[in-house]
């Protein structure tokens, strides 16, 4: 390590992703790594919640009253619980010291538990997880935001994890990770309802061969950059051919969600007229395309009261 006191490290929330970080962390040198989850306090989570401990090597807490001995607390919390999880603990937390909140919650709800939280003396940083615990372990992709963000990258750092600083805006990190997360799941429930179709239609491996062939041909980046670039030319006819896919879910048994999603996407772009700015033309670069959607397509944000 690099000869600088050790963090006193304790976690709020102990599930999955926390007991996996834990365990990480204590086999990369931490040590006294403490816990509190409300599951310490009965019910069908506290034997699961101990044997994640006891695996981990982590003490249990009884109560938020130890954070105050803290210099970092990782809350790891599921997303509707995040504002209540930083208020109840920001009256414990030390002046000084950090809550890192790796939840998935909302920018605007992570910046509102920030002022609870900062309003105590305390430090808060947004985090995001970036990846798969459960594959990479403690030392998957991480981004942080906030005014402390450096300090708690140089604290875990060399303890082997990845954190990447996004700057001191709190909601930052929120924002790459629930956007990302639009791309990552939305692409997994396309494989889900486009693959279960193909396997009771009898074509999975030739629909895998020929799409993966696609998607292999360029890197991902350039692969966004075709889709995007072509799509505000060729909306219309995607539309009309996605529809006939539309009865072959319907054939094999499978409600075509995601389906009529694409189609409703396409018809946005086609209603905004999109297609005819262009002339036919497809933009340039990705960076091109984007400004003609973003300008092009109509904003469903809440007008605000004058």
């Amino acid at each position: 390590m690099s000869g600088k006191p050790a963090p006193v490290l304790n976690f709020l929330g102990f599930g999955e992703a926390a007991s996996t970080f834990a365990a990480g962390l204590a086999g990369a040198g931490l040590e006294g790594i403490r816990a509190y989850d409300v599951a310490i306090h009965g019910g069908r989570g506290e034997a699961l919640l101990r044997a994640r401990a006891r695996d981990a090597g982590v003490r249990l807490l009884d109560g938020r009253e130890a954070f105050a001995d803290a210099d970092v607390v990782f809350a790891m919390v599921q997303p509707a619980a995040t504002l209540a999880a930083a208020r109840e603990a920001a009256p414990h937390l030390r002046p000084g010291s950090i809550f890192a909140d790796f939840s998935s919650a909302s920018p605007t709800i992570k910046q509102e538990a920030a002022r609870d939280v900062e309003a105590r003396g305390a430090h808060y940083v947004d985090l995001g997880i970036i990846g798969s615990a459960a594959a990479s372990g403690h030392r998957v992709a991480v981004v942080a935001a906030g005014r402390e963000a450096a300090r708690l990258r140089d604290l875990f750092v060399p303890y082997g994890m990845n954190v990447s600083v996004m700057g001191e805006t709190v909601g930052a990190a929120a924002g790459l990770k629930l956007i990302r997360s639009i791309l990552a799941k939305g692409l997994e429930a396309l494989y889900v309802e486009a693959l279960t179709v193909a396997e009771r239609t009898g074509v999975t491996e030739s629909v895998l061969d020929s799409f993966c062939g696609f998607l292999d041909a360029h890197s991902a980046r350039e692969t966004a950059a075709i889709l995007m670039r072509s799509h505000v030319v060729h909306a219309a006819r995607r539309a009309d051919e996605v529809r006939m896919s539309r009865g072959m879910a319907i054939e094999a048994g499978v409600e075509p969600l995601m389906i009529d999603a694409i189609v409703r996407v396409m018809e946005r772009t086609v209603g905004a007229a999109i297609p005819e700015r262009v002339a036919g033309v497809a933009p340039g670069t990705l960076e091109d395309a984007l400004a003609i959607l973003v300008e092009g397509l109509p904003d469903s944000r809440p007008r605000k009261s004058k």
